[in-house]
């Protein structure tokens, strides 16, 4: 069985998959957004999403530990690890402290960071495409923001599970995203989607020889995408204060 599903929420994906397996379907792949299942015994597995340092790869260190553990690696994606253990092995869990619970979030939340990086370069080298009026273009921006969109909520959220870990241990986190609380605003990338997608209008007008998207549509996706803007340029400064 195959299911397709983009998850940027690490601990989501996880209860998702031992959902599946509790089902009776464990989990033996996955690739590019496509999951894949075989019939089992339900609940035989536990599943646990971890995050390498390599990419595509682990060390041999690690597949050693793993297999004195019991625990058997199903497949690697990117910097994602996919392990399951047998439940009748007992609980499965990776980190069982707050230190390297901290340590494992911070890791993602880098990965996370440069990821949203590169998609604002890409999403800024789309703006001559866009300029000249290339429809293309303009469906690339709409992408890349939706995915930066998805990105920066998850930068979020690891925000919060972090500020919590170290209220646990008595300590002041250290990264700009938690002190303070201050957050960038889910309205401005979302201000960037209306953006793209008013760019969009002249293109589809042309192509279907009308002039009302261009004349009405195109105006109000332009003023929706500001107000988000500037809405967004708002809150994210307020969240600091």
């Amino acid at each position: 069985m195959t299911r397709f599903r983009l998850m940027y929420n690490k601990d989501e994906e996880t209860e998702w998959i031992n959902d599946m397996s509790a089902k009776g379907y464990a989990m033996t792949g996955f690739c590019a957004g496509f999951y894949f299942f075989d019939p089992c015994e339900p609940g035989k597995y536990e599943y646990q999403v971890d995050f390498s340092e390599g990419f595509f790869k682990v060390s041999q260190d690690y597949r050693e530990f793993m297999t004195e553990a019991g625990v058997e690696i199903v497949c690697l994606w990117g910097p994602w690890v996919i392990l399951r253990k047998k439940a009748s092995e007992g609980a499965f869990q990776l980190y069982t402290d707050v230190e390297s619970t901290i340590e494992h979030y911070e890791k993602i939340r880098r990965m996370f960071k440069v990821v949203a990086l590169l998609e604002a370069i890409c999403f800024i080298m789309q703006i001559p495409a866009v300029v000249m009026e290339v429809w293309a273009g303009a469906g690339g921006m709409l992408v890349l923001g939706a995915i930066f969109l998805g990105i920066m909520r998850e930068i979020r959220r690891i925000n919060n599970i972090l500020m919590g870990l170290y209220e646990r241990i008595g300590k002041e986190s250290d990264c700009i995203g938690c002190r303070g609380n201050r957050r960038v605003s889910m309205l401005l990338p979302l201000g960037l989607l209306f953006n793209a997608a008013a760019v969009m209008v002249p293109a589809a007008s042309r192509m279907s020889g009308g002039a009302f998207f261009d004349t009405v549509m195109h105006r109000v996706l332009q003023i929706l995408a500001l107000i988000l803007i500037l809405a967004g340029i708002v809150r994210t400064w307020r969240a600091g204060e």
